[in-house]
């Protein structure tokens, strides 16, 4: 038995229902670990092949959007809210621009973080559209002035999935269909539509703990253009090795910009560029964009010198927002652990 299924293993006999690692390098070659179980009933295991909610991680698909558009000469980074959504009643809208939606630097309100959704369970039982959570999000003041700090904010890309609109005359999910999904054949990836909580087959089973121990929460609301995709391990392999190892999807010179990191004093809780966030293993940095909400949990990073990607799963969360509440901790992948698999020779998986 390797570290992975020592941890995996670990994870599921702390609680989880389940925990998978996919691995997959640059030529192709690829491992993928699990424990538990991605359907609980059944006693189904998980597959790479298996659908699930990739959450934040539809962040970076969303500012690959964008910055097709802005080098396409369709927008500006340092554009205006108030030049191109006038319409909309957003705080200091002739301050904030594309690019302080992209790297967190808005002070706008999270929409998560309203009181009618945070922490609730039962509210992300049912579908949100994109008008409905700026709604939310906008009746509240701004946090801090634009650009002045960094904040984690699920608004900032619904926003942006709005530009997307108003730019191109198309939804969000039919660009990213026409410049993602099927240039690079993503065949199980999909942006479903605003009243669908529904989950391909064959699908990883979510579940979340609450007082009746593990509730299956599978279809539950995940955001818009911030959290709703639904994708699985094989394709998020195939996205980011194209994003950053094969460098197609953008200039050169955008990407580039998308992985630049703004300095804050003191440093930002986390390094985020436009949409990718850098972490510092102790072997090196991997960029990618996690994802978190009801019933599901997955990191997703590329290591780019050796063109490693590897995703963690996990299909068991306690709540989302309830962590923030309570400050427990809960089983996880550690830092040190997700740096061990980038160093695993693939050979040990045989």
């Amino acid at each position: 038995m390797n570290v992975i299924e020592q941890e995996l293993n670990q994870l599921v006999d702390a609680g989880l229902p389940a925990a998978s690692v996919y691995i997959e390098d640059a030529d192709g070659q690829s491992l993928f670990f699990t424990a538990g179980y991605a359907d609980c009933a059944t006693q189904q295991p998980m597959t790479p092949d298996m659908y699930y909610r990739v959450g934040s991680t539809t962040k970076t698909f969303t500012a690959v959007v964008i910055l097709q558009l802005v080098a396409e000469g369709e927008l500006a980074l340092d554009d205006t809210l108030q030049e191109l959504l006038p319409e909309e009643s957003i705080l200091l809208a002739d301050a904030l621009t594309v690019e302080h939606l992209l790297r967190m630097r808005s002070g706008l309100f999270d929409f998560e973080d309203d009181f009618s959704l945070k922490g609730n369970f039962e509210a992300h039982l049912r579908p949100y559209s994109l008008q409905h959570v700026l709604e939310l999000a906008l009746q509240h003041p701004a946090e801090f002035l634009p650009n002045s700090q960094f904040a984690y904010c699920n608004t900032n890309f619904c926003l942006l999935e709005l530009l997307v609109e108003r730019i191109t005359g198309n939804t969000l999910g039919e660009e990213l269909t026409n410049r993602i999904i099927e240039p690079l054949s993503l065949s199980d990836t999909r942006y479903p539509d605003e009243d669908d909580l529904s989950l391909p087959e064959p699908y990883i089973r979510g579940y979340t703990q609450t007082a009746s121990d593990w509730t299956e929460c599978s279809h539950v609301f995940f955001g818009r253009g911030d959290g709703a995709l639904i994708s699985t391990a094989h394709d998020m392999a195939r996205f980011f090795h194209a994003l950053l190892t094969e460098r197609v999807l953008l200039p050169e010179n955008f990407l580039d910009r998308m992985m630049q990191i703004v300095s804050d004093d003191p440093p930002a809780e986390m390094a985020y560029g436009m949409g990718l966030i850098k972490e510092s293993l102790p072997g090196g940095e991997v960029w990618g964009h996690s994802g978190r909400g009801y019933g599901y949990h997955h990191f997703p990073f590329l290591h780019v010198e050796s063109g490693r990607f590897v995703v963690c799963i996990l299909n068991g969360t306690y709540g989302f927002k309830e962590a923030e509440l309570n400050d427990e901790p809960h089983p996880s992948f550690t830092p040190e652990f997700r740096n061990e698999v980038y160093d695993l020779p693939l050979d040990e998986g045989a």
